[in-house]
């Protein structure tokens, strides 16, 4: 080995030096190395944990916020439904209401006119009455007395009644 250039004795040398070296190495400074590389591995690997647990409570968030938006839309719709519902109800009593006044309106006018028109009738009889004793005196030449002009006119007035009211 002499020929190539290589000693025994230094490359044996060499190489126990190297191995008690990389011994050494591998105690002091490759041990903590790899302590700190796998440390940093599990907390690289916690913060991937992490931040997959935070994407996943977000997206449940955002799921929950979607049903709660849809919830309040459907109360909001339903609200809308009733308050429509109400209104409409309120609408029918007020058309009831207003027809059952203007009835009740008609019917005071009804008896009013018919009592206005008694009363014209009366009248009427009245003044009728008066006319026909004045005339029937005068064609008579007598006077009639009060029975039998009240029971003449009452026939007349109720006939002309009659014939009026067909």
């Amino acid at each position: 080995m002499d020929a190539l250039g290589i000693n025994l004795s230094g490359l044996i040398t060499q190489l126990v030096s190297f191995i008690i070296l990389f011994l050494i190495l591998k105690k002091v400074l490759f041990g903590p190395i790899n302590k700190i590389l796998q440390t940093r591995a599990k907390k690289i690997q916690e913060s991937l944990d992490m931040a997959e647990s935070v994407k996943l409570e977000a997206t449940e968030s955002a799921e929950k916020l979607e049903a709660e938006i849809n919830k309040a839309r459907q109360e909001g719709q339903k609200l809308i439904g009733d308050a429509r519902d109400a209104a409409e109800k309120y609408k029918q009593q007020e058309i009831l209401r207003t027809t059952s006044e203007s009835e009740e309106m008609i019917k005071k006018a009804n008896k009013s006119i018919e009592k206005e028109r008694d009363l014209a009738i009366q009248s009427v009889r009245k003044e009728f009455s008066s006319l026909v004793i004045s005339a029937a005196s005068k064609v008579v030449e007598k006077t009639i007395d009060q029975k039998d002009h009240k029971e003449i006119l009452d026939k007349a007035l109720d006939d002309e009644i009659g014939k009026v009211k067909k």
